[in-house]
């Protein structure tokens, strides 16, 4: 800023685009806040690193096939092909279900949580916790309320509680002793400490009793599990925890709990039909053992060693009619505890019809199909409520499939009974045959057919039950672990501390930077030269540097002051603005107040007059003049009483301290002053004072507030506008082009005032309200004072 060369071809242009180097140079003449929000950031960034717990992310992995590989009793009792196509998606759904969570907490026995005190934060300690809790039988202590042990000298240490149990307040401090029960109103517990325990056990210590259903549901929204991609079965599980070793330990025993949960479910069929089978053997056992003693008792006592050919031949029939007759009784058995356990809705006891020999195919594919529902619905139940869509179609698909389960139902008990009468009367036609043969082969029929029957039933029983325990011990789980949760394999989630402090010192650069754009984003004040060069084409005479001295004659008391040199700058760049030998007028206007339109008029005009040119400077302001004070002369006469034809030019052209400058004050404030500045006596003086002087210097009131500076610039051959560094804004350069544009002011020039020379024109501490002066120009000058000095004293 520091060049004061004219630029008289600019191209105005209204679209200002991002200038990097002016944010690089900002930038770098606030490098102290960079430095201290730098520190202070950092210094932020350690602290939330050592206030807050870090979290880890521990995982685990199964292999959960759709499709089971492992036998089934379908396969074994040859009753219909009967695949099990479990869905993925339900597998996850037990998995996070709140039964499976539950009993892992359950077999994990969690029933204390212990943390210890480092520095500022409580970190669990699992796994080390230096003391056991025991608690009585018969007392239940209150669940979630942090209990605080300080372990002092010997074998003694102080608790303290402060909580709440409901709606009741608990507070209390005591003291009590290592392996003796601690009892009050609250809690019944037994401290000890753990014998192998090597480490310090000094220090600040708490624990709280879990509630196991508070912690199912904790844990439950923690578990994340998810398909690892769509063409697998492998199924991610992961939970986020403060201490890596618990949740590895809980991932595995969930893994653990579901895989056996898997298992009985696909061996409780394998075990009922063991069981009704040993039901059954237990009966025919006993039956077999007396009719295989009476056998050989009537052989012994008849000297009988086998049966006549008749006796064979009615024995073989009722041998066969019995034994259909046996199986058609255990199918009606079967079909009537079936129909019992519909309505009973306790289907999933049922056996497996191919059990009993029965090989209707309606009736397995029905009875399969109410198993795959209940289990479906089971699944569902898990993670969705009663009123869910979902199951309530399943629950009316199976009770339509109830409906015609029922249906078949009693027409095979039917049947069965048809069956069973047909069979007796056969027996009966046979048993007449039977009462024609000797008395004592009648007898030996009987007793051989008794034997040879629950013969025959035994066996068969016997193979049924070594198919169900083969196939009972070949089942295999169908999950398959691929990893197991490890402690050390934890991943931390979120930053780790050396990236938190860097994103800390990050952040505190950019917290300056951030409010230096913003606050030169949103100025609208002229703070650099292309501020005027990208908004008007008007030709820019110079820059006037800012003034160290607090007179308004600065140049005049310091001629060899940078200001002066500003000053000598203007009065070479006004010889290429205006021709001619004589008679130069030049106004000097301004938009607003307080941009230093006085000031560059009167130093303006003592730089002219210090290269011996005869110069005038016109007190033109008569709104609020200001000159007479800066040359300590008398406003009692002046241009106002002139041009109303009250005093002559002789009176009102005054001498001043500085050779070849004359000055005319305003006069008195008239009560209309544009229409005595638009008088025809206002011409005729300028061309009788053309004679007389070489540069006349018309300092005018602003333009923005008052139409005088318009009246006089069609009088005047060049008309200059101050614009103050940091003050002036934007909006008043669009004013100034308007001017130019609709040719209301002719002959435009721009001078820019009070630039600093170690600035870019950028001063982000100066704030002045100038606006003000639009309401305190035309007060009166005591009470502007007071309203001005009121606005500096609020901006400061």
């Amino acid at each position: 800023m520091n060049d004061n060369s004219i630029n008289f071809d600019q191209g105005k242009s209204h679209e200002e685009g991002f200038d990097i180097k002016r944010i690089i140079y900002l930038v770098m003449r606030q490098w102290y806040w960079f430095a201290l929000f730098g520190i202070l950031g950092i210094t932020i960034a350690f602290g939330y690193t050592k206030l807050t717990k870090a979290s880890y992310l521990v995982s685990t992995s199964i292999l959960a096939p759709e499709e089971s590989n492992g036998m089934n009793m379908g396969d074994l009792f040859q009753g219909g092909s009967q695949t099990n196509n479990t869905n993925i998606y339900n597998q996850i759904e037990i998995i996070k279900s709140y039964q499976t969570i539950n009993k892992t907490l359950l077999n994990l026995n969690w029933r204390t949580s212990w943390y210890k005190k480092n520095m500022f934060v409580w970190n669990g300690i699992y796994k080390n916790e230096p003391f056991d809790v025991q608690e009585p039988q018969s007392f239940i202590n209150p669940k979630g309320i942090p209990i605080y042990i300080t372990p002092t000298s010997g074998d003694n240490y102080t608790i303290s509680v402060d909580g709440k149990i409901g709606s009741v307040d608990v507070k209390f401090e005591g003291s009590g002793t290592f392996g003796r029960p601690f009892s009050n109103n609250y809690f019944n517990f037994t401290l000890l400490k753990k014998a192998n325990n090597t480490t310090n056990i000094a220090g600040k210590y708490f624990f709280v009793f879990n509630d196991l259903r508070g912690a199912t549901f904790s844990y439950r929204g923690r578990l994340k599990t998810s398909l690892r991609d769509k063409k697998s079965d492998i199924v991610d599980c992961s939970i986020q925890g403060e201490e890596p070793a618990r949740g590895a330990d809980f991932l595995n025993e969930l893994i653990k709990v579901y895989t056996e949960s898997q298992m009985d479910y696909q061996n409780e069929a394998q075990r009922r039909t063991i069981n009704f089978i040993n039901g059954q053997l237990a009966g025919i056992s006993d039956s077999l053992n007396v009719s295989g003693t009476n056998l050989a008792d009537y052989r012994s006592k008849n000297n009988i060693i086998d049966l006549g050919t008749e006796g064979n031949m009615v024995m073989n029939n009722l041998k066969e009619i019995e034994t259909a007759k046996a199986q058609n009784q255990m199918q009606l058995d079967y079909f009537e505890n079936l129909l019992k356990y519909l309505n009973n809705n306790d289907i999933k006891q049922v056996v497996v019809p191919s059990v009993v020999g029965i090989q209707d195919a309606s009736l397995n594919s029905l009875v399969q199909k109410m198993g795959q529902l209940y289990n479906r619905r089971q699944v569902i139940s898990f993670s969705a409520k009663e009123n869910n869509p979902t199951l309530l179609m399943v629950d009316k698909e199976i009770s339509q499939t109830r409906e015609q389960l029922t249906e078949n139902l009693r027409n095979l008990i039917d049947n069965s009974k048809r069956s069973i009468q047909s069979l007796k009367e056969r027996q009966d036609r046979i048993n007449m045959q039977l009462n024609k043969l000797p008395q004592k082969e009648q007898k030996m029929v009987n007793i051989q057919r008794q034997f040879n029957l629950t013969s025959e039933i035994y066996t068969f029983l016997l193979q049924k039950r070594a198919e169900a325990n083969i196939a009972l011990a070949s089942s295999m789980p169908d999950v398959q672990i691929i990893d197991t949760a490890k402690p050390e394999s934890a991943s931390p989630v979120g930053f780790g501390r050396n990236k938190i402090l860097i994103m800390g010192f990050m952040l505190g650069l950019a917290l300056p930077f951030a409010y230096i754009f913003l606050v030169n984003y949103f100025d609208n004040r002229i703070r650099t030269q292309k501020d005027l060069e990208n908004n008007t084409s008007i030709p820019i005479l110079g820059n006037i540097m800012h003034s160290l001295s607090k007179s308004d004659l600065a140049v005049y008391e310091n001629p060899k002051s940078n200001i002066a040199e500003s000053f000598r700058v203007l009065r070479t760049n006004l010889q290429y603005m205006l021709s001619g030998t004589q008679g130069k007028i030049i106004s000097v206007h301004s938009t607003n107040p307080g941009e230093g339109k006085s000031f560059s008029s009167i130093n303006l005009a003592t730089i002219l007059a210090m290269n011996n040119k005869a110069v005038l400077i016109i007190g033109a302001d008569l709104r609020k003049p200001r000159l007479h004070k800066v040359f300590k002369r008398s406003n009692e006469k002046g241009l106002s009483t002139y041009l109303i034809g009250a005093d002559n030019l002789s009176d009102i052209i005054l001498p001043t301290e500085i050779e070849n400058l004359s000055f005319m004050p305003s006069g008195p404030i008239p009560p209309n002053p544009a229409e005595i500045l638009g008088k025809s006596e206002m011409k005729l003086l300028i061309d009788r004072l053309k004679t007389q002087f070489e540069y006349i210097i018309i300092d005018n009131a602003p333009t923005a507030l008052v139409t005088d500076g318009h009246i006089l610039s069609h009088l005047s051959d060049l008309n200059i506008f101050i614009l103050r560094y940091g003050v002036s804004h934007k909006s008043q350069i669009e004013i100034i082009n308007q001017y130019e544009e609709k040719k209301t002011i002719d002959n435009l020039a721009i001078l820019v005032n009070d630039i600093k020379s170690n600035s870019f024109g950028q001063s982000y501490y100066k704030y002045y309200q100038y606006e003000s002066y639009q309401n305190t120009y035309y007060s009166s000058e005591e009470e502007g004072k007071k309203n001005r000095h009121k606005k500096n004293r609020k901006a400061s």
